[in-house]
């Protein structure tokens, strides 16, 4: 949406490389954040998984691109086409705090099994897609944070079993419904860290990355509410994955049904 962060008549961002051509701007921008991105996974920016901490991770994905890295936006936003908002600018700093807050209460969900870091994680990140901090790059931003978090609590989050767009799409329903489809998607998708070599871990976070900010063809809305859906029903139907019942009397799971994990 044109606003003050956009060259007059475009919708593309103004630059300091000074791009106006939208794809230029797009390969671009995509490029530069992509390799922060990546940096930030090897070399985390230490923080306290609060707003400021989020507000310095857009800041140096941006850098050198947007003067407005780390700054919260002061214009209303909405994903594009849905009709739905973000918070609205005034109440950006209160509503992230209580998000940030509440995990803060939960110790940043160290500690917790797969199904509680999961559900924690899925709320989260559904209550800050919609507070929607900055003007753009939201996203790649808590993308960013969240897996720094997830490792610190102990979990690697395997997203080449995450469809990017639908996992977008579950963060927008997350917006108006709840975090279901979030949780869906990241349950069967997480690691423990401590089953991956030390060296390893920086390394998937880093390729992951790569994978997540690569640019894709647009998806149909109705083929991602059937993909969701499926995997909501999917992780209804799950046992923990991480239970101690395996071999002969091992508890029935999905696949004893045709339902794969």
């Amino acid at each position: 949406m044109p606003d003050h962060y956009t060259y007059p008549g475009t919708e593309v961002l103004v630059n300091i490389p000074g791009y106006t051509d939208p794809g230029a701007w797009k390969e671009a921008e995509t490029a530069i954040i992509g390799l922060r991105a990546r940096e930030l996974a090897r070399s985390p920016i230490p923080g306290g998984f609060d707003l400021e901490h989020l507000q310095a991770v857009h800041a140096r994905l941006v850098e050198g691109f947007y003067t407005w890295g780390g700054r919260l936006r002061d214009t209303n936003t909405g994903p594009g086409g849905t009709g739905i908002a973000h918070c609205l600018p005034e109440f950006i700093p209160a509503e992230a705090g209580k998000v940030f807050d509440a995990l803060a209460e939960e110790d940043h969900l160290r500690g917790r099994d797969r199904a509680e870091f999961s559900r924690g994680l899925a709320t989260a990140w559904g209550d800050l897609t919609a507070v929607h901090p900055f003007r753009d790059v939201n996203t790649r931003s808590q993308f960013t944070l969240f897996n720094q978090l997830a490792v610190e609590a102990g979990w690697v989050i395997d997203w080449n079993q995450i469809d990017p767009h639908v996992f977008a799409h579950a963060r927008t329903v997350a917006i108006y419904r709840d975090p279901d489809g979030l949780d869906a998607l990241l349950y069967p998708a997480l690691m423990p860290a401590e089953s991956i070599r030390q060296d390893e871990v920086a390394e998937r976070v880093e390729q992951s990355a790569a994978e997540f900010t690569r640019p894709r063809w647009p998806r149909q809305v109705d083929a991602l509410d059937r993909e969701l859906r499926a995997a909501v029903q999917r992780r209804a139907t799950q046992f923990d994955l991480d239970s101690p019942f395996d071999g002969p009397d091992r508890r029935p799971g999905p696949q004893d049904r045709g339902l794969g994990l």
